[in-house]
């Protein structure tokens, strides 16, 4: 791992075919988002639209799909610092260069070591310009805990279909 890319494994006790369509299914994205969340029709180089909140609606951020293969890899552009992030930066100057770092996020997903522990997800969110970047601080926090929410997610709905 470098200093300009943050990677992350979880363990989630699901199928690969599960974990893939809770990644890309708009309506799961909004449990595990908590009411954000990312809507595309997950084609290699059509937008990924955000809820930009539980009431907002879906905005274009010019993002992209870079990689889309079922049970196996998702891939997209991320959005550059918004308007709404103006009070993380010291100063204006500090706001406009960080408006133009584009980074990506991609979501790898393969069967665990031990089957007992379903799947392997590995997020690694990278392209920051330097390791002050401040999206990559903000991303560093953040995807821990959407991908924590995520798992109780999964793992909530595998025990009740055992039930």
């Amino acid at each position: 791992m470098s200093a300009t890319e943050f990677v992350y494994q979880i363990y989630i006790r699901t199928s690969p075919e599960r974990l893939y369509e809770a990644l890309t299914d708009a309506e799961a994205a909004q449990q595990y988002f908590g009411g954000w969340g990312p809507k595309s029709d997950w084609r290699v180089g059509s937008p990924v639209l955000w809820k930009m909140g539980p009431g907002g609606v879906y905005e274009d951020l010019d993002q992209h799909v870079i990689a889309a293969e079922p049970g196996r890899r998702l891939a997209y552009s991320w959005h550059r610092v918004l308007p709404m992030h103006r009070e993380l930066f010291a100063s204006e100057a500090e706001f406009k260069a960080a408006h133009t770092e584009k980074s990506k996020v991609s979501f790898d997903i393969e069967p665990a070591e031990n089957p007992t522990l379903g799947v392997r997800l590995t997020l690694t969110h990278d392209g920051f310009d330097t390791p002050e970047s401040t999206m990559l601080a903000g991303i560093s926090s953040g995807w821990v805990m959407i991908l924590s929410s995520l798992k109780t997610m999964l793992e909530d709905a595998q025990r009740s279909q055992r039930t």
